[in-house]
């Protein structure tokens, strides 16, 4: 006499095949998944191809750092309340040109013409911030000392997508970090440190940007 010994993994397979026979949907379920599957793979293609032509966001966040830096500057040397808040406005709109700059250094094309929704959809997430910028401005009326602290708010909030969009989890971190301890500093230490906090924390995300680039995208 013979003893047939099935391991757990077999046995389990046994009865999910014997359930698949009785049931047509169980099929269709598998089916399913594995369309998923091939969804899935695909999505993670573009977000790679988007990763490697944007490189991963980097021009807008070293130009990020330039900006800051001026904001910083601004509040160390100017005294004036609503000259410092308006010049935070004037470096919003230098941008653009600075991450323009930045990405023909380091050959990123962040103008290329696309098929990939992806490098759209990061593109719409960096500039989505701008959209935030009118509760800024009312700040700047209502409550102007506490304008800078909305902005930086603003700006680091508007990063935690492009831990999603570039698959990098410095975004995520550097994101909810600056998000959280700019108030913290803000109010322990003041305005010029709270910028300097921004400033270093951006090239936190730069350093770890250029791991990613490297470790993945060459």
């Amino acid at each position: 006499m013979t003893t047939l010994t099935l391991s757990k993994n077999d046995l389990r397979k046994k009865v999910q095949d014997f359930s698949c026979t009785k049931n047509p949907e169980c099929e269709l379920t598998e089916q399913s998944s594995g369309r998923i599957s091939e969804y899935t793979e695909g999505l993670n293609a573009l977000r790679k191809d988007a990763s490697v032509t944007q490189r991963r966001g980097l021009p807008f966040m070293m130009a990020s750092v330039v900006l800051w830096t001026g904001i910083m500057l601004s509040r160390i040397f100017m005294k004036d309340i609503h000259s410092m808040n308006l010049f935070v406005f004037m470096t919003s709109a230098f941008l653009m040109p600075v991450a323009t700059i930045f990405g023909k250094i380091i050959k990123a094309d962040i103008y290329k013409k696309t098929s990939n929704p992806v490098n759209k959809l990061g593109f719409l997430c960096n500039i989505n911030q701008f959209l935030y910028l009118p509760i800024a401005m009312w700040a700047f009326s209502a409550h102007p000392d506490s304008m800078l602290l909305i902005y930086a708010i603003i700006f680091a909030a508007h990063l935690l997508p492009f831990s999603w969009v570039y698959d990098s989890k410095i975004y995520f971190y550097g994101s909810i970090i600056e998000s959280v301890g700019v108030i913290f500093v803000a109010y322990a230490f003041g305005y010029p440190v709270a910028t300097a906090f921004i400033v270093i924390m951006q090239l936190i995300v730069c350093i770890g940007l250029i791991r990613d680039i490297r470790r993945n995208d060459i």
